[in-house]
This record gives structure tokens, sequence and C-alpha cells, in this order.
């Protein structure tokens, strides 16, 4: 294996820089965002504790968010995402706006909290109902499919892999997700939703979309889409499905 300096960006092309506060245990978001991300945005990542899909969980992972926040704002990031959703589905529906308001006190930055680019990106591809595949649990499962209906969307069909281990989730093999996505599928369903950052399934969605017919949104791509809104890139992606490569209003 050989270096190819090509590769790296060139700090005077880089023309914003974004933070990401991902879970101790993930291991995907960063590969998906680097690879996807235009070259003229920089990703930087700080982590909070986060091992279990589970309340005590997401507890834990809490106590960091504000500390880490602030240590990413010393990279003169413009904007800093909330990377995880399944956060949002676990505490309730009003934890979004509250920790939007102290991450932004903290730093002065603007701030987007990943489910809240969940919903964003499913309103601007015009779905309103939807089938919901996830990694997780029935209960974690469940409790996506309450978080999405209290936001106005009817899922026809939900289903999940049983993973409340992080890490594992990584782990989940292509065929598990695409089988995974055609028994959630309906005939009826506008698009199918795919939360949890930590499965590897962004470079399945444009295949995906192509065998049902209908956008396909992962956290990551969402998170993607709305942090290049923010920051005004408007340039398709391709390869990485309908919602980044044609940008829609919303």
């Amino acid at each position: 294996m050989s270096f190819d300096h090509k590769t790296l960006p060139i700090w005077r092309q880089v023309e914003h820089r974004v933070g990401l506060l991902i879970p101790s245990s993930n291991s995907q978001i960063e590969p998906e965002y680097y690879a996807v991300m235009p070259p003229s945005v920089s990703v930087h990542t700080a982590r909070l504790t986060l091992i279990e899909v589970t309340d005590d969980g997401f507890a834990r992972q809490d106590d960091d968010i504000v500390s880490q926040s602030c240590l990413l704002a010393n990279a003169n990031v413009e904007a800093i995402l909330y990377c995880i959703t399944s956060a949002s589905f676990f505490i309730g529906r009003d934890y979004d706006a509250a920790l939007k308001q102290r991450i932004e006190k903290a730093t002065g930055l603007p701030v987007l909290i990943a489910a809240q680019t969940v919903i964003g990106a499913l309103r601007a591809l015009g779905a309103d109902r939807i089938a919901l595949a996830t990694p997780f649990v029935p209960d974690g499962t469940g409790r996506a499919q309450l978080f999405l209906e209290a936001n106005g969307f009817e899922v026809l069909a939900a289903g999940g892999l049983g993973y409340t281990d992080n890490f594992a989730i990584a782990t989940i093999e292509p065929e598990a997700i695409r089988r995974l996505v055609r028994t959630v599928d309906r005939k009826d369903a506008e698009a199918i939703l795919i939360p949890g950052g930590n499965m590897p399934c962004l470079s399945l969605v444009a295949e995906m979309e192509a065998e049902l017919g209908k956008p396909v949104v992962t956290t990551n791509a969402a998170g993607i889409w709305a942090l290049l809104r923010q920051l005004d890139v408007t340039d398709p992606i391709q390869g990485a499905g309908q919602l980044l490569r044609d940008l829609p209003p919303g």
C-alpha cells in the first residue's frame, strides 16, 4: 500500500469546518462523512460516552455534551451536529430543543440535532408515510416509531435487527440490512427511514432506492444534508441517494 498525498485536503482549499458529537462506541459515522463530504468541508469529531442503546446509556452520554462541544468549538467549526438519533427516541421529544439550547449557549455556535435533521429530510422529500428499519431491539424500534408519529409521520411498518450493543451495530452485514429494508417496505410508503448512525448503510442507499423506487434516508445522509444546507453548499453528491443528489428545498 502506498500513500497518496492527493487524497488529503489542502488547508487553503477548506472553506468550512463542521463538528460532530458522536458516540464513543461509534466506528461508522466518521468513515461515511469523510467519504461523502465535499473537499471544501472538513469534519471534526468529539465523542460522548455511549456503549449501549438503553436508557442508562443515554443518561450517561448526556454528562459529556457541554465539555465535548466546547472542545469542538476550539477547532473554529461553523456548526455542531449532535449525531445520535436514538437519544431523541429514548429521552423524549422535548430533549432536542433543550439540548440545542444547551450547546448553543455553551459554544455560541449553531447546533443541529440528528433526529431533527431526519425529520427535515423526510419533509423535504415530501414523505409523510414511511417505513422504518432500525438496528434496535423492539423497544428501541417502538420508541423510534412513537417519536416519528408524534412529529406527524405515518409509520406503515417497522422492524429492527435486535441490537443494543452500539459497537456491534457497525458489524451488521449488508445483506441483513437489505433484507430488513425489503421486509418493512410497503407499496404506499413514500420513503424508507434507517435511523442509527453506526449501522453501515449509506453505501446501500442508491442500490435500495433503485430496487424499491423510493427515497431511502439514513441518519448520516440526513446529517450531511442538513450540514451542507447550513453552510449553503448546494453541489449535488452522486452515489449516496436522492437526498444528497438532489438537495431538495425544505
